[in-house]
């Protein structure tokens, strides 16, 4: 529609033509949108159930199945720190990691610990909680304040209350000095409970009744005085000395043997008045006195005696003749006595070979050596000197009217260096050696002989060379200074390794190479060289340090005595006598297989070196404590032909072990020709050790 026509339609007002007016312009605006999803509170719920389910899930797919034992077993499991757990039917679902569980009972005390659980699929932790300490009443009768000791310790004197005592079994000792100790073994329930012990001590003590004549004698008991006579004591068990002291009279001693609750009424005691003085001297002075058969010593003397009138008194000096005298002893009175003794002879006929020697007699010369003497019959001090030869000296007691007959062989210098060899030597860590002359013998067993082993084959063995051997094995402490970190150990509850103890758990290698070190510190030349990675001795042998021969070792220990050999070391048959030296006794019983019933000697293990009694030649220890490497390597080979000097074969794979040991108790093993080998070091075997003589 143009311009024109709207200006007329406006103009007839017609409803065609009504006028347009203008309005006021407003942006416009964007219609509401609505959310393409509503979350409503059912979705939520559920989003939140399907997290909780998926995590269920994850757990029980990873978690382990872990069961708590504990003792008691009703006690309450806590786990105190760690992830989440799910206990199930017994046990608990955990997933692998570390925690921290408390254990509790009433009764115990908690119990912390940490676990860590792994990813096997089933695994099991055991607990064992400890009862709380107990309380304890103790009283004794008829005293109290009796001394109280639990397990050997002090814990106070009755009456006594503990308020914690250690749950379990106890040692329980009561002593009282005027009671016999009191022991028994009490069990503690502990957990708190309170238990009630009343004990009754019984006397320590006797009573001693005791009376003299004439009475009003004061009494001392071990130096001490205590009442006059009559008097009844209370004396403890024991011994004591009694003695009754009354002015005018001697003083009268008893030694008295208190057994308790045994008493004792002693005879009255006479008391007799005081004794008598007597001052004696004779011409030569030094003459032996003896009165009424009682010996008083040398003159001058003075002595008190009771008062007497047939006391009988005899004077004797070597070289003198006997004097008897008549004595009359009055109460509180002096007598002095002077006797005077003729001088005795003996005769002695000297024969010296070789002829032409001078002789001294107490440092004077008396001309040839070969006379006849006639000398004061008392001790003298010979010498015989000739040229080429070694001084010959004795002393001889000559017997008054009798004659005796001396005869005297010269050495030469050679003869005497023989004889002076010394019988003991000492190493530089102090351990002594015995000189001991070589014989022939025969080592092994019998084939009849009971407790005989197959290795045990008799030689016939020539000992032509005399050698020192070690009076004790060596000791740990003696080890140590060659081998500062050596330890011997223990065995089971046996301790090995004290200083006095022989050093154990050492090699045979060991062993040589600590007798070489010895050498050294001697000045010996070592006895022992490796070659092709072993020890052997060296050629020609020295006089160094080395282990024994087995036939030394034989030789020193069975032949000791001279006679035939016994089967035993302490004689023919079982079992040993008392002191015969360490082996599996009774209180080794839990340590070994076998034990000599009844045989104590007072150590579980190996004793000190030297504690038993040393054999005829002054060994210790070749039977019992500790067995002993010796230098032959181990063989079984038989011999027709005797053996001179043997020192086992040339090489070996082991060595032979010889002598019993504290864990052996079985009948083959305690005889001296058992024969034991081995390669490593025991904590039975130990060493001694030797060296030729020249």
């Amino acid at each position: 529609m143009t311009d024109r026509r709207l200006e007329e339609l406006e103009e007839s007002g017609q409803p065609g033509n009504t006028k347009l007016s203008p309005t006021e312009f407003k942006r416009a605006e964007a219609p509401d949108k609505k959310p393409l999803v509503t979350i409503s509170p059912v979705m939520l719920a559920l989003l939140a159930l399907f997290i909780v389910l998926a995590g269920v899930a994850l757990f029980m797919f990873n978690a382990r199945s872990v069961k708590f034992n504990t003792y008691p077993e009703s006690a309450d499991i806590s786990i105190t720190s760690g992830f989440p757990v799910y206990p199930l039917g017994g046990r608990y679902l955990m997933l692998a990691g570390e925690y921290t569980i408390l254990a509790a009972h009433p009764g115990y005390a908690e119990l912390t610990d940490s676990i860590r659980v792994s990813e096997a699929p089933e695994q099991t932790f055991d607990f064992s909680l400890t009862r709380l300490p107990g309380m304890l009443n103790l009283t004794s009768a008829p005293v109290a304040g009796a001394e109280v000791y639990i397990d050997q310790t002090p814990v106070g004197v009755t009456p006594l209350s503990l308020d914690a005592v250690a749950a379990g079994h106890h040692s329980l000792s009561i002593k009282h000095p005027r009671y016999l100790p009191y022991q028994t073994d009490i069990d503690i329930e502990g957990m708190r409970v309170q238990q009630e012990v009343a004990v009754t001590l019984s006397p320590a003590w006797a009573r001693v009744t005791v009376h003299s004549i004439p009475t009003g004698a004061i009494l001392l008991i071990d130096g001490t005085e205590t009442e006059v006579t009559p008097a009844i004591l209370e004396l403890l068990k024991g011994k004591h000395d009694l003695v009754l002291k009354k002015a005018g009279y001697m003083t009268w001693h008893t030694e008295l043997s208190i057994v308790p609750q045994k008493d004792i009424r002693l005879p009255d005691v006479l008391l007799i008045k005081t004794e008598g003085q007597l001052s004696l001297s004779t011409e030569p002075e030094g003459a032996n006195i003896t009165i009424s058969g009682k010996y008083y010593g040398q003159t001058p003397l003075a002595i008190s005696l009771p008062p007497r009138a047939d006391y009988e008194l005899v004077a004797t000096k070597a070289g003198y003749q006997q004097v008897r005298h008549q004595l009359k002893i009055e109460s509180e009175q002096e007598q002095q006595l002077h006797l005077s003794l003729e001088a005795n002879v003996g005769m002695l006929y000297l024969k010296v070979s070789p002829p032409g020697g001078t002789l001294f007699v107490n440092g004077k010369k008396q001309g040839m050596a070969n006379q006849t003497l006639e000398l004061p019959a008392r001790r003298h001090q010979l010498r015989v000197e000739l040229p080429g030869f070694v001084p010959w000296e004795t002393a001889v007691t000559l017997q008054p009217g009798l004659a005796q007959e001396l005869n005297v062989l010269l050495q030469t210098e050679a003869e005497a260096k023989i004889a002076a060899i010394p019988q003991q030597l000492s190493s530089f860590l102090g351990d002594k050696l015995r000189f001991i002359l070589p014989g022939k013998m025969k080592m092994g067993a019998d084939r009849r002989e009971p407790g005989r082993r197959s290795n045990e084959i008799e030689k016939d063995i020539l000992l032509t060379r005399a050698y020192y051997l070690g009076e004790t094995e060596i000791s740990n402490k003696s080890f140590r200074a060659f081998d500062a970190g050596h330890d011997s150990g223990k065995l089971s509850r046996a301790l090995l390794n004290e200083d006095d103890r022989p050093a154990v758990n050492v090699s045979w290698d060991q062993a040589a190479q600590f007798c070489n070190w010895l050498s050294k510190k001697d000045g010996l030349r070592p006895a022992y060289e490796q070659k092709n990675g072993r020890w052997q001795l060296r050629q020609p042998t020295t006089t160094g340090y080395r282990l024994p021969t087995e036939s030394e070792w034989s030789w020193a220990a069975r032949y000791a005595t001279g006679g035939p050999p016994t089967r035993f070391p302490w004689g023919h048959a079982m079992p040993p006598s008392a002191g015969s030296g360490n082996f599996a006794d009774k209180s080794a019983a839990n340590m070994v297989s076998q034990h000599i019933v009844n045989y104590n000697d007072n150590y579980r293990g190996p004793a000190p070196s030297g504690t038993f009694a040393a054999n005829a030649l002054g060994i210790f220890d070749l039977a019992g404590n500790v067995s002993e490497w010796v230098h032959d390597y181990y063989s079984v080979e038989i011999y027709r032909k005797t053996l001179s000097d043997p020192v086992g074969p040339a090489r070996g794979d082991y060595h032979v072990i010889r002598g019993s040991n504290y864990t052996q108790g079985r009948f083959s093993e305690l005889r001296w020709t058992f024969r034991d080998y081995g390669a490593e070091p025991r904590p039975d075997v130990g060493f001694r050790i030797a060296r030729y003589a020249e």
